[in-house]
């Protein structure tokens, strides 16, 4: 075929009405994405509506979109309405701000103040595990339990306050303000959102207590600030923030609070729900990683980190196989060229953190749970110990929009597993089926029904 023949768009598969409705459900997208990068190994036009659609399926291209082409794309229009919850925050920023934003945002998630952050996260675990002391047999939603951990711990380190009585309801708000962002991201979801729609209406009502909530909470840090003791918390780094005689205003401060508040919670809520039910069903792993924290002699702490090399692999086998974040959307502002093939303004580009994560072209034995495969001969961490290609692993994204809370996420889910697990093996109940509800972030299907079981 000659250039001047060749098709306008790169292949992709058929358009088929009934293909396009099984992708609005929430099982399905991840799977089929894996289908397309095997199908179409580098890049897929998707026929899903008027707006040209791209999944890049292989890691030198989702490093094209992500870093080397970055300044010609901004997030999507499936992210960006979550602006209506979030508001104006790092997350969500376009390209031209969000430097000077991250500038202002990255001291407060510095290594050096991870050390901080770690005791609400172990001392928000202790009391997870006094919970549990009496509920030995007992049937939970491990999705629900670990959704009241993450949040437990997000109020402590980024507000430095107790939820406390407000937690149940801060995390019902939470759910309404999901469940109405995830209807926006349907086909017409956004020109609907207005109307008097009972899922629309729960979500506005959501916002707003969540709002409420988070302005409540920025007030009391900033007056624990100014007493002569006070504890560490990111929202009181963000009051402080100051860069060239710039502070943040206080609507960007709560812009950025509620962006902390709901992604910090929800991904590493999926992240440990996801980690207990692979352990549950690979115990040779469990029993390992509860050996290592075992062999410290104390609760795991920040300073024992270095020494948890292994937990470490479980998180990142964890991030692999059912990554929170599960596709990443790009809106093209910028002509490019990705593999030959010219992209035009206002079309959408996707990367599949699922697709790309079990992909066998790069993985060796890609559905197995191996947490050694991060371990280097002398049995330490890597993220390259498993010889991927660069861009074929990136559960928090690459480039300069690369996720600002990566290592408070770290050090919140190695620091818990290594805490509950020497305690507590929980196991999935037999009759569940591993269903995906794949929408904002990736969360098994209804929960999580596991039985509290001790360790032995």
């Amino acid at each position: 075929m000659t250039l001047d023949s060749r098709p306008a768009r790169p292949p992709g598969p058929p358009f088929r009405p009934s293909a396009v409705v099984q992708m609005l459900r929430r099982d399905t997208p991840p799977w089929r994405f894996a289908e397309m990068a095997q199908a179409f190994p580098r890049i897929a036009s998707l026929r899903l509506g008027t707006t040209p659609v791209y999944l890049v399926t292989h890691p030198d291209l989702v490093r094209e979109i992500l870093v080397v082409q970055s300044k010609s794309v901004e997030k999507g229009p499936a992210l960006k309405g979550a602006g209506v919850v979030l508001g104006d925050g790092l997350l969500l920023m376009p390209n031209e701000r969000h430097k000077p934003r991250r500038r202002l945002v990255n001291p407060a998630f510095h290594h050096t103040r991870l050390a901080g952050y770690a005791v609400p996260m172990t001392v928000a675990t202790d009391e997870l595990l006094d919970r549990w002391s009496a509920r030995a047999g007992e049937r939970i939603d491990m999705a629900e339990e670990m959704a009241g951990l993450t949040l437990d711990i997000v109020g402590r380190a980024l507000f430095g306050a107790e939820l406390g009585a407000e937690a149940q309801q801060v995390y019902a708000d939470m759910a309404q303000a999901m469940s109405g962002w995830e209807k926006m991201m349907l086909p017409g979801g956004a020109r609907l959102m207005r109307l008097p729609i009972p899922a629309f209406k729960r979500m506005w009502a959501g916002a707003a207590g969540l709002d409420a909530v988070v302005r409540r909470l920025i007030a009391a840090s900033a007056q624990r600030k100014a007493e002569p003791v006070h504890g560490v918390d990111v929202v009181g780094d963000l009051l402080d923030a100051e860069i060239d005689g710039e502070r943040l205003s206080s609507e960007a401060v709560r812009d950025e609070a509620m962006t902390l508040l709901m992604a910090g919670h929800e991904t590493t809520a999926n992240l440990l729900t996801w980690a207990w039910h692979l352990l549950s069903r690979n115990p040779e792993v469990a029993a390992r990683l509860r050996r290592e924290s075992a062999a410290l002699g104390h609760a795991p702490s920040y300073e024992d980190l270095r020494s948890l090399p292994y937990t470490y692999g479980v998180v990142a086998e964890v991030l692999r196989l059912f990554p929170p974040a599960w596709v990443l959307e790009r809106e093209v502002t910028e002509e490019i060229v990705l593999d030959g093939w010219t992209i035009p303004v206002g079309a959408i580009v996707l990367a599949s953190q699922f697709a790309l994560h079990r992909d066998p072209r790069f993985w060796e034995e890609p559905t197995a749970f191996r947490p050694e495969r991060w371990l280097t001969a002398e049995g330490t961490f890597s993220d390259d110990a498993p010889g991927q290609p660069r861009g074929a692993f990136f559960p928090f994204g690459a480039g300069t929009r690369v996720c600002v809370g990566e290592s408070f996420a770290w050090t919140e889910a190695v620091l818990v597993l290594a805490r509950v697990a020497p305690h507590w093996a929980p196991v999935t109940e037999p009759s569940w089926r591993e269903r995906l509800h794949a929408a904002v972030t990736l969360r098994p299907h209804g929960g999580l029904p596991m039985t509290l079981r001790p360790a032995v």
